[in-house]
């Protein structure tokens, strides 16, 4: 009987001491956001304890990945040290490049239609230089008036002009800030 007495008095004071600790506004405040917050807590330790479970396994995968970059870099030659001090450097210039590639990925420079037209002019632009070189083109005045005989010339010279007139109209709602 003494020992359940014993026992009692343990209890007793052991209660005591949660009683004190809970009149602390601190530990109070802290139990409130404990349990209001209950169910994410379950969540949480149910996440931590799948990881826990699976971290021999997460281990595994990881090792597999590196060895198989590490094989490929090995296949076709690649120095996966280099790459990746390359790839470090890199990735703080694409991180501050960021808004200047949204501002293009956003825009309609992208679609179909002007990658078309970016293309084409492309093409052009080194076709004419081939021919420029391999003709020694070099003209004057008149000789540029006696092109414009050529339907294909005076087809572009008409492109060039419908571009200039939409460009020019258009310069008067874009703004570039001067650095």
């Amino acid at each position: 009987m003494s020992e359940l007495l014993d026992v009692g008095a343990q209890n007793r004071v052991e209660v005591e001491r949660i009683v004190d600790r809970l009149n602390d506004p601190p530990t109070a405040a802290a139990i409130h956001l404990l349990l209001d917050n209950v169910e994410l807590l379950a969540v949480l330790l149910s996440g931590v304890d799948g990881l826990a479970r699976k971290g021999e396994v997460i281990g595994d995968t990881l090792a597999e990945v590196l060895a198989e970059v590490r094989a490929a870099g090995q296949a076709t030659g690649l120095d996966v040290r280099t790459t990746s001090q390359q790839l470090a450097t890199l990735i703080p210039t694409l991180a501050e490049a960021a808004p200047a590639i949204n501002r293009i990925i956003q825009s309609p420079i992208v679609e179909p239609e002007p990658v078309a037209v970016l293309s084409e002019a492309a093409q052009a632009l080194v076709e004419g230089v081939k021919q420029a070189q391999r003709n020694q083109t070099s003209l004057g005045l008149a000789g540029l008036l006696r092109a414009t005989r050529d339907e294909d010339v005076r087809r572009g010279l008409g492109f060039l002009v419908e571009v200039a007139r939409v460009f020019g109209r258009d310069m008067s709602r874009v703004r570039v800030d001067e650095a």
